[in-house]
């Protein structure tokens, strides 16, 4: 546990993003040895490419041999000599600077011939015996360069041929007056097949490749690790902003001024948390535009009215007072009621004006208390079932306690029912909140869609991703069911 906390992390993108670059440079890397080796192999035992760069260097050397040469007789000894130094060595100077510089494995023979085509000088001397034709010595297309050189020929590409195991180099040997005097003739072998040339590359390039690899991999660690920093901390931003608006908090802005596809992604956010705050704004209007609309209706419907009944009944007593105080104290006392019912209803809607009693107490609190003082004010026995209670987000439990308010006011202000029983269920997915009561009932068909108050809580459910039924039949009673998910 100790070593796992200074490992990186690799699940986090910054780790897999560095990881990636590394691995793609190394293995860039790589391929470029592989691709240079196989098209070094190419050139040497392939192409001519090769030999064709060694012509100009080869004809510049074939000018020292021109003393050799000159005159009557050419100076055989001394060729022998230059031959055999020039094969031990696979060296070839002028003067103190070397023109070409072979490895002596490689070097299969090295003739000097005359104008006409006879060996003047070979090593190895048994190879070929003296001013004997060096054609037919050799195999067809090298006897063809040779005749090229003597001809004077000083194309690089008439001047090489392709053998079995390497290929062979020609040049005239030209004077100082342009007359040819001979020809030097270059045979290279290369003892190794295309696989085992590959094989041999790679054994001798291994120790530089791992060594060149280790510094990519290096650079791209580093590198990718402060690539992938950035960008992660560009992310980070985003997921800090989301957090911040998925609790409602919409003035948080995503600073990020860059024109990349992070960038833009951070601008459209931020337009779209904008345009979301706007949403949010309007929905608290229309909804503080309904409950005004509903208070208004409520007081409408019950205080209201229950005002002016008690208005009626003063101002009957105060006319009986003289005549019949008897009958003047009864409507003075249903005047009372009148009065203390009026009372009720407006302590009732002060109450539904209150949500925030559901913070620090739960849904389930918050309506045993309602449902206990709802019942004490109105005089209809009621109860509060609960089933499999778990917390619920807050918008959610403010929902359902509205939705029971506006149930009960119903019970109490239409009913006529005795009794009324709240019951609340959580399920795996959802939670079931159900008012019923043993009242009078009525047409659902005929009330839906009219009233008010069934309409908001209608409202109140689609918004929490639920729905709300109405089961009612005359004499039976009502029953509200809503179910939303958790």
């Amino acid at each position: 546990m100790r070593l796992k906390r200074f490992l990186p992390d690799f699940r986090r993108l910054q780790w897999k993003l560095t990881l990636t670059y590394t691995l793609v440079t190394t293995a860039a890397i790589l391929v470029v040895e592989v691709v240079l080796l196989i098209v070094a192999g190419y050139i040497m035992l392939r192409s001519d490419v090769l030999p064709r760069m060694l012509v100009p260097s080869f004809q510049e050397i074939a000018g020292d041999l021109v003393p050799y040469l000159h005159g009557g007789a050419p100076d055989q000894e001394a060729l022998a000599r230059w031959l055999k130094e020039f094969v031990r060595t696979g060296e070839l100077r002028r003067g103190r600077q070397v023109q070409l510089d072979l490895d002596p494995m490689l070097v299969a023979f090295a003739a000097v011939v005359d104008r006409e085509g006879r060996v003047v000088g070979i090593e190895p001397a048994s190879l070929c015996g003296p001013r004997v034709l060096l054609e037919d010595c050799v195999q067809p297309p090298v006897a063809a360069i040779v005749d090229n050189a003597l001809a004077g020929v000083m194309d690089a590409a008439r001047l090489v041929a392709r053998t079995g195991s390497g290929f062979v180099l020609a040049t005239p040997i030209v004077d100082e007056t342009g007359d040819v005097l001979g020809g030097l003739v270059l045979q290279i072998s290369i003892p190794l097949t295309a696989t085992q040339f590959i094989t041999q590359g790679a054994r001798a390039l291994f120790p530089s490749t791992l060594f060149i690899m280790g510094f990519a991999a290096l650079v791209g660690t580093v590198f990718g690790f402060f690539t992938a920093r950035g960008l992660t901390r560009r992310l980070n931003r985003l997921m800090l902003a989301a957090d911040t608006w998925s609790r409602g908090d919409f003035t948080v802005v995503v600073r990020d001024a860059s024109q990349d596809e992070l960038g833009l992604l951070a601008q459209r956010l931020n337009r779209m948390a904008e345009q979301l705050q706007n949403l949010l704004q309007a929905r608290e209007e229309l909804a503080a535009l309904e409950e005004r609309n509903r208070l208004a209706r409520d007081l409408h419907d019950s205080v209201k009215q229950q005002v002016f009944a008690t208005a009626m009944q003063v101002a009957a007593a105060r006319n009986l007072l003289d005549e019949n105080p008897d009958q003047a104290r009864a409507h003075l006392v249903e005047a009372e009621r009148l009065a203390r019912q009026a009372q009720q209803e407006l302590t009732a809607l002060i109450r539904e004006l209150r949500p925030a009693a559901l913070e620090g107490k739960g849904l389930v609190a918050a309506l045993r208390e309602y449902v206990a003082e709802w019942s004490r004010q109105t005089g209809i026995e009621a109860d509060l079932r609960v089933q499999g209670e778990r917390p619920l987000p807050l918008h959610v439990e403010q929902a359902l306690f509205r939705i029971a308010q506006e149930a009960l006011s119903n019970v109490a202000r239409h009913s006529g029912a005795t009794r009324a029983v709240v019951r609340l269920a959580w399920g795996a997915r959802h939670v079931t909140m159900a008012v019923e009561d043993n009242g009078r009932g009525f047409d659902v068909e005929g009330a839906w869609g009219k009233g008010l108050g069934l309409r908001s809580m209608v409202e109140r459910a689609q918004r929490l991703r639920g729905d709300l039924q109405v089961e009612s039949r005359a004499g039976v009673g009502t029953r509200v069911i809503v179910r939303c998910p958790v």
